[in-house]
């Protein structure tokens, strides 16, 4: 037994060690998707709730928002979700969906890059596709929102292919994590991405992404597809809603003996809270 308790704490120790020493092989970060953001004081305790839980949960590297983080395609709102957001005390970083842009709305995306550049001193990127690193990861923000007619529906446009794939030509030498709203499976509803081929066609040409994290089927759902590592989080706001906490670990497969960089995650319920 007290073997057991000194190996614990070892662990413990050596994981604090090199997290303070920088960006380790096994880290966590926190997503959050669909949080649906609204100018009352329902989102704002819910958020805070979010907030604190997470400020309260050990060795997260950073929090990132996979879209649809307001309710609405609104300035004032988006500040306000911005200005609350930067109580968390991991750095964070917000991707685009398809209720936090409109033109028609008077909210584009170059508004969007306007105040998320303002308000969110660790996203300084011009544009709504960016990508952000730590260590041996580079992790890739992808835009598949319309702006112009908004729509359910996930469009990844082809200069954003085009993008992806130069990119992951870059840093073929990295392993890389893809942040992005809209989900690529198929589930036969208007919420579908439009013309998922190809997508799946740059991915293939390329072996350095081990995970696609989305959100905006309000569900949670993981699944393995050649290789990649697939995860869709369910909504933040509501009874049921919450945000997953993701453990990506460097581990011997027993079956290979090679060295596979696993992911562990867990939905962390606001009814817990």
């Amino acid at each position: 037994m007290k073997q057991i308790i000194y190996k614990m704490l070892l662990t413990t120790m050596i994981f604090l060690v090199v997290n303070q020493a920088g960006f380790c092989k096994d880290f966590r970060f926190v997503q959050v998707s669909d949080l649906h953001y609204k100018n009352d004081s329902t989102s704002v305790e819910n958020f805070d709730k979010i907030i604190n839980n997470i400020n309260e949960t050990k060795h997260v590297e950073f929090v990132v928002f996979t879209g649809d983080n307001t309710a609405n395609a609104n300035k004032e709102t988006y500040i306000n979700f911005l200005t609350q957001a930067n109580n968390l005390k991991a750095p964070y970083y917000v991707v685009v969906g398809n209720h936090d842009v409109a033109k028609t709305s008077g909210f584009s995306k170059a508004d969007f890059v306007n105040v998320v550049r303002k308000y969110n001193k660790n996203q300084k990127a011009k544009k709504t596709n960016f990508v952000f690193k730590k260590g041996d990861y580079v992790f890739i923000a992808l835009d598949g929102a319309r702006e112009m007619i908004p729509s359910f529906g996930g469009y990844y446009r082809d200069n954003t292919l085009a993008w992806l794939d130069k990119k992951l030509k870059k840093y073929s030498d990295k392993k890389v994590i893809i942040f992005q709203h809209f989900p690529m499976k198929i589930t036969m509803s208007e919420k579908d991405t439009y013309k998922n081929d190809r997508y799946e066609a740059i991915l293939a040409k390329h072996s350095n992404v081990k995970g696609i994290f989305a959100g905006h089927f309000h569900s949670n759902e993981e699944y393995t597809k050649n290789g990649i590592f697939y995860s869709i989080t369910g909504q933040a706001f509501g009874y049921d809603g919450g945000y997953k906490v993701v453990d990506v670990i460097d581990e011997i497969n027993p079956s290979t003996h090679n060295k596979e960089y696993n992911f562990y995650t867990q939905f962390v319920q606001l009814s817990d809270l």
